[in-house]
């Protein structure tokens, strides 16, 4: 009978350090994993890359929103530019009336300048 108790004694014991021989495989294989730096490089430049690939098409979709935003607004700044240019111009006649010497100090600045750039253009060739 206690050559039977040794056997079960026995096949415990063996059973226990195949159980303690698995534990340490597993943890050396995961201490591998964690000190394989070169993999972990590259694990980690994949999910920046990922990370930045997917930021890109956000800011570009942004872009192209801000782009429209600023299409429109130049498009509206223009048109209100465009409209008081028209009422200013249709003011001119009643000012020139109004400051008959103011106009025509402007008039002879304007063709002064005009002279002045025609002849330099002149000269130049």
């Amino acid at each position: 009978m206690k050559h039977r108790d040794d056997i079960s004694e026995t096949e415990a014991l063996r059973l226990e350090l195949e159980q303690t021989r698995q534990h340490l495989a597993d943890t050396v294989q995961e201490l591998t994993r964690q000190l394989n730096v070169p993999r972990r490089l590259k694990e980690g430049a994949a999910e920046t890359g990922q990370r930045l690939k997917a930021n890109a098409g956000v800011a570009g979709e942004r872009m192209k929103l801000n782009a429209g935003l600023a299409g429109e607004r130049v498009k509206a700044n223009a048109e209100y530019a465009g409209l008081r240019v028209k009422d200013t111009a249709s003011q001119v006649p009643a000012l020139t009336k109004q400051h008959p010497r103011t106009t025509a100090a402007v008039g002879g600045a304007v063709l002064l300048g005009a002279t002045a750039a025609a002849w330099l253009v002149s000269r130049h060739k």
